[in-house]
């Protein structure tokens, strides 16, 4: 009874895989890695695909400040130079006037027969035009300003328009290009 009792080995299919089920967890986990590695790339490159955007949008921002920033220097140059202008121009009218005044009122001082104070209340100006070009009694403003002297010559020149109206109904080209140049 000393001797041993050696029992066969049994090998039962159920304790290793078949070669086909080893197949398919091998591809499988290959499938996963697969997988797992292309969504990391896709992350990655969407990553570095919204940072681009994200400095692309900003270096767009920063020139269109840029750009915003010099067109309110620029409207503010401009806008400066143009209130310059009107203050300039005011203060010529401001000077042209009291000229006006001051040569009224000298006018009035040594006209014996009053036609100058009578002139002044009608609000007439004076017949001499200044030739400088810029303001005084023969501008454009000085016509606006006194609307005495505008409406007198105005119904003058409408009574000689219509009576040259030539018949055929046709306005006469020469009238228009007076009415234009007023």
């Amino acid at each position: 009874m000393s001797d041993p009792v050696v029992l066969p080995k049994f090998e039962l299919p159920g304790e290793k895989p078949h070669w086909a089920v080893r197949a398919a967890w091998i591809s499988t986990a290959v499938l996963v890695v697969a997988i797992v590695g292309l969504v990391g790339i896709l992350m990655h490159r969407h990553t570095l695909e919204v940072e681009a955007h994200v400095k692309r949008e900003e270096a767009i921002a920063r020139v269109k400040a840029e750009a915003d920033a010099k067109v309110a220097a620029a409207a503010a140059a401009a806008k400066a130079i143009r209130e310059a202008e009107l203050a300039d121009k005011r203060a010529q009218e401001a000077a042209a006037a009291a000229a006006k005044a001051a040569a009224l009122a000298a006018k009035a001082g040594e006209a014996p027969d009053g036609d100058a104070a009578i002139a002044a209340k009608a609000g007439k100006t004076s017949t001499h035009r200044s030739h400088s070009g810029h303001g005084g009694k023969g501008s454009k403003t000085a016509a606006k300003a006194s609307p005495s002297s505008a409406k007198d010559s105005t119904p003058a020149v409408k009574d000689n328009s219509s009576s040259l109206k030539p018949k055929n109904g046709k306005p006469d080209p020469i009238d228009d290009m007076l009415r234009k140049m007023k």
